[in-house]
């Protein structure tokens, strides 16, 4: 059967007030700007105009074939207040840009006029990447991202207005996951918008509070508007078609944050809870095939107008939802999809839901995925409901004795009709005739409001450039020592510091203050051999921690220099190619990260705060000649994986890395944590190293068991980000090495927002099955929409990837269901 696909203007233009006494009007309003569609001359900004900015700065970027370095380099610059304006044109971005300041308004001369060209990019996971509170995009088009479109992660006042993002090509599942993707997030607006071809969700917005998604667009995204996890949100006046899914309310299983929780056990209950309300939207023909490569929406079937997933306190009112060939609408438990969560604190039913007033017709009448066609059986040889309610899974402590749901829970459903006065067609999987408990109302919510933008703080530079030249040139000889002076600046040379007694050899012979130290298992650079040293202001020590990082004094500074040109199978013999030295410096208002490269000559080594790349060789185990492009880390990109409450935090000075012997030279073999205990450079350490927790080598068999060193491959390599507290706390996915081995781990956990980096694969870690794992395929790959660790990494580590692998073929866990899925 072929059914009609109708599309409103591009641009809606003027929407009625919302609050529910001008919601009745939203359905005939968008049927009016169907027939007369001159009225989205008068503009987008009509009735919501775009956030403006008084007080801040506007930097205008020129054009010209460097604008991307440019705006690199104005953004790691920018100060709290700033503007950056980018100039009409499509401009090539071949890595990705992060904002790390606060209170940053990217803004372009129009999505129609202005593109950030992502086509060639070659690192980051997504095209933009921003982290602080206040961060805003206007009028700017994203395309082809091999990631995520643009990425916000805890960030509070988030705004995109006239932003759209786009993958160019046919929709496929090596597109990115989510197009405008807000996480973790407070006060988000999305307005005016279009996302197209995200191979997830469109306009995604998760474990977020205090969220309006308005007028904007979505079409031949898996899922058109995805809400998850969330609570007080307003989704309105918003068009989704030629989606899988037009809009998408869940609460999915192994993630930090939930919805609301409704319940008849009032320990449970939170009735004043504000969950989500999705009104007055036009979600018509949404039929698109399902290019998911993972996760929970890889579950939806083509031809689904809005699913309610294991939420609630959902009101569904006031829209128009036509043309859906499975279902218009469903609400379902997450228990349906015979997926395994493992999660206690985890509410798997759709409860106190309410539906009313709503337009839908023409769907129901080919339904497909595994879910479309068990629901299809049921009310064979009928066409599936406009509403269709999957009442099979129903919570316990919430279900009267006649198997329907306590009056303050039930999923209420009335006063839909088909738009030609006639009744929707309402039916339910288990006692599909018994409807009159349905005939209820929940208590409506307002409107949803969101805080203001704060003022940015005033960040005032400490040094002038005179004062800086000052510190950092001060004409001493190396052989002085340490410039202890010049740690609260980013001096232009790695030289001005004074660390090493040779300003050309970083390796080795540092200044007084300076000791050399290395870890049990390290983190993987592209195979590059790394020198450490740690260099402790005079008469200060380090403060001994049993699990986390060692706490230092202000003025440390710690050390690491990458090295290529050497051959594996002589890891004692160092490398002839200096590429960088690192320096993470402990100033009085945290951690700061910056790079220093060296010349080809290695007599200098200059600051590179916007990073760079090199092509480098060495001679693998194997004893292959290899080569690649080694990229050195902007100063933000140190701050993704270096990340804490004091700023770029240190990974490597723990007492489990820390607890292995060292050569220091003169015949001193010693333990790391006793030398640095009694050199006086550490404090609070127990007197047998023994007593200490410690992390095998995790190449070295003798060492540790597989699992044991596995997991701290794992941890060193990956939990920097995956833990409660990291840059991938959102995910649920958490790798340190002592946590029980359970879903948080990856046992047969969904991946949760992989896109195309879960490889079609169902879970992160199928036990037995390395191949059937999100984890070793994600290890394996270098393409940046899907490889792990997103950064520091061109080449695939081979054997670390095999100890992996080895480790998962061992596990005798629980067999992972095949889940009821959507294609």
């Amino acid at each position: 059967m072929v059914k009609r696909q109708v599309r409103p203007p591009h641009d809606a233009g003027v929407f009625p007030a919302t609050g529910d006494d001008a919601l009745n009007r939203a359905k005939p309003f968008l049927l009016i700007l169907l027939a007369l569609p001159a009225l989205a001359a008068l503009g987008p900004g009509a009735c919501f105009p775009r956030l403006t900015f008084p007080g801040y700065r506007v930097v205008r970027l020129t054009p010209g074939p460097d604008l991307e370095f440019r705006a690199r380099e104005a953004l790691l610059t920018a100060k709290p207040g700033t503007i950056l304006e980018f100039p009409a044109g499509n401009w090539e971005f071949t890595d990705e840009l992060i904002v790390p300041v606060s209170h940053v308004v990217l803004r372009g001369k129009g999505a129609a006029n202005t593109t950030l060209d992502f086509t060639h990019q070659q690192t980051g996971a997504q095209g933009i990447l921003g982290t602080e509170d206040g961060f805003v995009m206007q009028d700017l088009r994203v395309l082809n991202p091999k990631g995520d479109g643009v990425r916000v992660e805890g960030a509070d006042g988030v705004v995109f207005q006239g932003v759209t993002v786009d993958w160019n090509t046919e929709p496929e599942n090596l597109h990115g996951a989510y197009g405008i993707y807000p996480v973790q997030c407070s006060n988000v607006l999305i307005d005016d918008s279009e996302v197209r071809g995200s191979s997830d969700a469109g306009i995604y917005v998760g474990q977020s509070e205090h969220i309006i998604v308005r007028r904007s667009r979505a079409f031949e995204n898996v899922a058109g508007i995805e809400i998850e996890n969330s609570k007080d949100a307003d989704v309105y006046l918003n068009y989704a078609s030629d989606n899988t899914g037009g809009i998408l309310v869940f609460d999915n299983p192994g993630l930090p944050r939930y919805g609301c929780r409704a319940s008849a056990d009032p320990a449970k209950d939170q009735p004043d809870c504000r969950g989500t309300r999705v009104f007055a939207n036009w979600i018509v023909g949404n039929n698109h095939t399902n290019f998911a490569n993972g996760g929970t929406v890889a579950l939806v079937p083509p031809g689904t107008g809005v699913i309610v997933l294991a939420t609630d306190t959902i009101e569904i009112f006031s829209n128009v939802i036509r043309n859906h060939k499975t279902v218009n609408m469903t609400i379902i438990s997450f228990l349906l999809t015979q997926v395994p969560f493992g999660d206690p604190g985890y509410d798997p039913y759709p409860e106190r839901i309410d539906i009313r007033e709503n337009e839908m017709a023409e769907g129901g009448y080919e339904p497909e995925g595994d879910l479309g066609i068990l629901a299809a059986g049921v009310f064979y040889p009928d066409p599936l409901p406009d509403v269709t309610y999957e009442n099979i899974f129903l919570a316990p402590e919430n279900t009267e004795p006649d198997g329907t749901l306590v009056d303050s829970v039930e999923v209420c459903v009335r006063d839909n009709h088909d738009g030609a006065g006639n009744p929707a067609s309402f039916g339910k999987m288990r006692r599909r005739f018994d409807l009159a408990p349905h005939d209820c109302a929940h208590p409506r919510r307002s409107d949803t409001v969101l805080a203001p933008i704060s003022t940015p703080p005033v960040v005032t530079d400490p040094y002038t450039p005179e004062e800086i030249a000052a510190l950092c040139e001060s004409g001493v000889a190396a052989s002085a020592g340490v410039n202890w002076d010049a740690f609260a600046v980013d001096c232009p040379q790695l030289s001005d510091y004074r660390l090493f007694e040779d300003p050309s050899e970083p390796r080795s012979a540092p200044n007084p203050g300076g000791t050399p130290f290395d870890l049990t298992t390290a983190l993987f650079s592209d195979y590059a051999q790394k020198d450490r040293f740690v260099f402790l202001p005079p008469g200060q020590q380090a403060t001994y921690s049993e699990n986390g990082v060692f706490e230092f004094p202000v003025g440390t500074i710690i050390a690491k220099t990458f090295s290529f040109s050497h051959d594996e199978r002589t890891p004692a013999v160092r490398g002839t190619d200096v590429v960088e030295t690192r320096l993470l410096i402990r100033r009085p208002d945290g951690w700061q990260g910056r790079a220093w490269i060296w010349n080809a000559e290695r007599s200098a080594a200059t600051l590179a705060l916007g990073g760079g790349s090199k092509a480098v060789e060495w001679i693998a185990a194997d004893g292959t000649a290899r080569t690649t492009q080694y990229q050195i880390p902007n100063s933000a990109q140190c701050s993704r994986c270096h990340t804490g409450a004091n700023g770029d935090e240190p990974i490597g000075p723990k007492a489990r890395y820390l607890n292995r012997d060292l050569d220091y030279g003169d015949g001193v073999v010693a333990n790391q944590l006793a030398y640095w205990t009694d050199a006086g450079l550490l404090a609070g350490a127990p007197g047998d190293p023994g007593a200490a927790p410690r992390l095998p080598v995790w190449n070295d068999p003798s060492d540790g068991t597989l699992d044991e060193r596995a997991r701290a491959y794992l941890e060193v390599n990956c939990a920097f980000c995956h833990n409660p507290s990291g840059r991938a706390r959102f995910t649920g996915l958490y790798l340190e090495a002592d946590r029980p081995l359970d879903a948080r781990v990856g046992i047969c956990k969904r991946p949760g927002s992989a896109g195309p980096g879960a490889g079609g694969l169902d879970y992160d870690i199928v036990p037995g099955e390395p191949d059937l794992s999100v984890m070793i395929y994600r290890m394996a790959s270098v393409a940046p929409q899907i490889k792990m660790p997103e950064l520091a990494k061109s080449v695939v580590h081979a054997e670390g990837t095999q100890i992996v692998a080895d480790w998962i073929a061992s596990l005798t866990g629980p067999e992972c269901p095949r889940p009821t899925g959507g294609n």
